[in-house]
């Protein structure tokens, strides 16, 4: 059984960042290359900034598996009909062992919860990912093409269930 933690301290986002970092490299590397993923940690996952997330209203959480953390999930509550979900990532090594099945309950029952709509993107190249959210319900909703500076590019899928 996976075991959600709140993440909210400077101390609790300090121990979560090896994994992010970890994953980030892993995930997307092969998909945008070193420098963009450098990049990215610095202005979009670093301590600082999931901090300043987290004081914004983000509701970051440790995945947690036979007491090791093995990814964490983030989500976001948008004017009165978005669950934005805006990470949910787990280690290689832990893929394809149920765990995003429980993941995704879970978001389900928030958005049923709180009516409504669920939300995210996916790197357009992260065709595994993609799979994973339409077997999971979810269908493309739009394209997005976002300059995110120093000449790097997002160019993902909105999904929406």
């Amino acid at each position: 059984m996976l075991i959600r933690t709140a993440v909210q301290t400077l101390d609790e986002i300090s121990d979560l960042f090896p994994v992010v970092e970890e994953i980030w490299r892993e995930v997307f590397t092969p998909m945008i290359g070193p420098e963009q993923v450098d990049y990215m940690l610095i202005h979009y996952q670093s301590i600082s900034v999931i901090e300043k997330e987290i004081a914004a209203g983000a509701h970051y959480f440790g995945l947690w598996w036979q007491g090791e953390l093995v990814g964490y999930t983030a989500y976001e509550l948008k004017d009165d009909r978005i669950l934005y979900i805006s990470k949910l990532y787990i280690k290689q090594a832990y893929r394809g062992k149920g765990l995003m099945a429980e993941i995704f309950k879970w978001y389900d029952d928030l958005a049923q919860t709180w009516q409504r709509k669920q939300q995210l993107r996916v790197n357009q190249a992260n065709q595994n990912a993609l799979a994973v959210y339409q077997h999971r319900g979810f269908t493309i909703v739009k394209e997005q093409r976002v300059a995110i500076g120093e000449g790097f590019v997002m160019t993902d899928y909105v999904l929406e269930k």
